[in-house]
This record gives structure tokens, C-alpha cells and sequence, in this order.
């Protein structure tokens, strides 16, 4: 699942802001709860806090080093895009109404 690599991903430089909240999300994903999708998609498309606008960097506290910053931000937003995608066909699928 593209969400828990997400989680892997921060977890590995030190997120202690975003990452907390995704293994409950991760949960209710694998228990077919319908309006964990609609929250994916926000995660996915959101403004700040959410995924799509987490940026690893050491200037926001992570541990990265700087050669790191643009392979691993890329490996976040192909993840992130990814979440999105199947989040919107989840949706689709199971007659979710999305906001986004």
C-alpha cells in the first residue's frame, strides 16, 4: 500500500508530525472503513499538514542529509500522487462522494 511507504518513508527521517496519524489510517483502509477514503484523498490533496504538502528537509527538522532532499521529495510526491490516484478510484468503485 502506497500509504504505508509514505509511513515508512517519514519514519525513516524522523517525522514526528505527519507520520503519527497515518497507522490509524492504514487501519481503517484495511477494514473497508468507506470514509477512511475520503480522508486518503484529503491527506493526498491537501493543503498544509496534510501529505501532499509534507517537504523532508533538515531545515524542517528532518534527518536527511541535503544530498538526499530532491530524490527522496520526489520518492514522497510519486508516493503521494499515487495515494491520490487510488484513492479516487477506491471512491469510484464504492460509490464514495468525494470533496476534492
Amino acid at each position: 500500500m502506497a500509504i504505508e511507504d509514505v509511513l515508512q518513508l517519514l519514519l525513516s527521517h524522523g517525522d514526528d508530525a505527519t507520520a503519527p496519524r497515518l497507522p490509524a489510517l492504514v487501519d481503517r483502509l484495511r477494514h473497508g472503513d468507506p470514509s477512511a477514503i475520503v480522508y486518503t484523498l484529503s491527506e493526498a490533496t491537501g493543503g498544509m499538514g496534510s501529505l501532499n504538502d509534507r517537504y523532508l528537509c533538515p531545515e524542517n527538522g528532518d534527518r536527511i542529509a541535503p544530498s538526499e532532499v530532491q530524490a527522496v521529495n520526489e520518492r514522497l510526491a510519486k508516493l503521494v500522487k499515487s495515494i491520490e490516484a487510488r484513492a479516487r478510484s477506491a471512491a469510484s468503485e464504492y460509490g464514495v462522494k468525494t470533496v476534492r
